[in-house]
């Protein structure tokens, strides 16, 4: 019995202590501190993505298909279904594609020498194999690395196209069982953009969410945001009503008292997480329920994971979430 204990005290030490130190340290060889360290040999008929890195404030040269995987990887959750990642990497790779200044892609904005950034609220977020290994940690990382590598190599050089021309594939996180068509959102038609039905939301820890804000906050900010408002101190809410709601169920216009303001605009202004909003009074607080999360324009994540697990593939998802598309091949080179 001694032994066996003796034996259980150095198995846990050398799994919890030294395993995981060697792997740490093997991590450090495998894997490049800066980006594009290992990815930046470029191979005959290889496409390059010149990415603006926020944390450094630099352009990185590395690999389409590589650039891919640090998308997924910081877009999607790593445990989502297998299609459903594919159908990630397609969308992420296609935005990529679209921006190419090498192929008479726009570029990216807000930095013109490089094609793309990984400012998530720019272009697309984007992460290191370093960042992935802390975000998932040791024992997790290869499981996650070789799943999003699967997911992306297996659909390498694959685009969405709309009559021919690479689309905006814009995706958020989850919807409330429907996504918008984007001029309900950002005012301009995009004729693959349209509202769908989204089922199977209800997974996703972020289809409902409760916020509470004090009513004195929440006069303040309608004054700041619109100083000429007329509002009852007191009772806001009470001089709120929805005049308009778009296809998917969301707030489109809304009375805030002598304001008719877009639904997009209430949302941001008390940091809510979608325009899907119910509110009531509660005590001396406003009870906001929202019921999605993000814009609620093109793929729902959690409604992409979903049909995953139902069986859909990655083109059945894609040509659900964007209306009238094709699924092509293009040279983008792979590893």
């Amino acid at each position: 019995m001694r032994n066996a204990a003796y034996y259980l005290i150095f198995f846990i030490f050398f799994v919890v202590i030294i395993l995981p130190a060697f792997v740490a340290k093997s991590c450090n060889v495998l894997l490049p501190e800066r980006p594009g360290e290992r990815e930046k040999v470029e191979k005959p008929g290889e496409l390059m993505v010149s990415l603006y890195v926020t944390s450094q404030k630099k352009i990185e040269k590395i690999p389409l298909e590589e650039y891919v995987k640090g998308v997924v990887a910081a877009e999607m959750p790593a445990g989502f279904k297998m299609e459903a990642l594919k159908a990630q990497a397609v969308a992420a790779r296609t935005y990529a594609y679209k921006r190419l200044r090498s192929l008479g892609g726009s570029g990216c904005s807000l930095h013109p020498e490089a094609d793309i950034c990984d400012d998530p609220t720019h272009c697309q977020a984007w992460i290191t194999k370093t960042e992935m290994l802390r975000k998932w940690g040791i024992f997790a990382f290869y499981h996650y690395y070789s799943k999003i590598s699967q997911a992306v190599n297996s659909t390498a050089g694959m685009v969405i196209l709309y009559q021919g021309n690479p689309i905006d594939p814009l995706f958020f996180s989850t919807s409330n069982g429907k996504t918008e068509n984007s001029e309900d959102v950002w005012g301009k038609y995009v004729p693959y953009l349209r509202s769908v039905t989204s089922p199977g939301e209800e997974i996703s820890p972020r289809f409902v969410s409760v916020k509470e804000i004090p009513v004195e906050e929440v006069v303040s900010k309608l004054q700041a945001k619109w100083p000429d408002i007329v509002i009852d101190p007191k009772h806001p809410e009470r001089q709120w009503k929805v005049l308009e709601v778009s296809e998917g169920g969301r707030i489109k216009t809304m009375q805030v008292g002598n304001k008719v303001i877009k639904g997009t605009e209430f949302r941001m202004l008390f940091e809510l997480n979608s325009t899907d909003i119910k509110w009531e009074r509660s005590g001396n607080n406003i009870k906001f329920t929202c019921k999605g999360y993000g814009h609620g324009v093109g793929m729902s994540q959690y409604g992409a994971n979903a049909m995953a697990d139902k069986g859909s593939n990655y083109v059945d998802i894609l040509k659900h979430y964007y209306s009238g598309v094709e699924i092509q091949k293009i040279n983008a080179g792979s590893n």
